[in-house]
This record gives C-alpha cells, sequence and structure tokens, in this order.
C-alpha cells in the first residue's frame, strides 16, 4: 500500500492524536498496536512536513519593456523629457508599435502613451506600416 498522497493527513492525525488507519486498538487495555504487515511508519518516524515555499519577488523591468517613467499623457511632456529626439505615439500593447507624428493614429488610440523614439526603439517597438 502506497501512502505518500496521504501523508499530509497521516501526519496532521498523528499530531491531533486520532489513530491512524494502520493502528488498531487491542481488545484488552484498549491501547493502540501497530496492525501485523503494516508498511506505515509510527507517527514518531514520520517526516516532518517542509514549511511551504516563500513567494518569488517581482521581477525586475526586462529591457524590452517600456518604463513606466517614460510614458507621457502630452506630447508637451515627452518633449520636455527629450527635447533632441522624435516623440512617437506608443500603443503599449503585445504589437510593440508606435506612430510617428505623421500617422493619423499619432495620439488617437484608445490606448497608448507618448514616449521618446530612443526608448521606444530600445524596448523592442516598431514603427507602424500605416
Amino acid at each position: 500500500m502506497k501512502f505518500t498522497k496521504h501523508l499530509p493527513v497521516f501526519t496532521f492525525a498523528c499530531a491531533l492524536g486520532f489513530a491512524p488507519v494502520a493502528f488498531a486498538q487491542t481488545s484488552t487495555g484498549g491501547t493502540m498496536a501497530p496492525m501485523p504487515n503494516s508498511t506505515m511508519a509510527p507517527a514518531a518516524q514520520a517526516p516532518a512536513m517542509a514549511a511551504p515555499a516563500a513567494k518569488p519577488a517581482a521581477p525586475a523591468m526586462k529591457p524590452t519593456e517600456l518604463a513606466k517613467t517614460s510614458e507621457f499623457k502630452t506630447q508637451a511632456e515627452a518633449t520636455a523629457h527629450c527635447p533632441s529626439d522624435t516623440v512617437v505615439w506608443s500603443t503599449l500593447s503585445k504589437s510593440k508599435t508606435y506612430h510617428t507624428s505623421t500617422s493619423k493614429y499619432f495620439g488617437k488610440t484608445k490606448h497608448g502613451a507618448y514616449v521618446c523614439k530612443a526608448d521606444a526603439d530600445a524596448a523592442g517597438y516598431h514603427e507602424a506600416k500605416n
């Protein structure tokens, strides 16, 4: 009989003082005695439960993501942040596209932000084809 699936329940039951399935009361005196041919270890020899693993720390920002600090609500804010660079409208989606000022979608999509072109290129974004 394999009891590996039931080991946590067995350990918990032993800690509370309940009799495990492989043990039975004897007819005399009512004390607990192991059943013959039992393959389970007594509660004293049962391995201790491991503590749950701690949650891993949040991963650092990937180099292919735009930083929240480089996203701006207005074109003027983006221009002030990167005066020597072109400002583009990033869609901030899985498509990783951006629109230049000549595009009809520049600043018009539902989700997006103004970013510096160099930041967008470094994050793996590319210019939209339309």
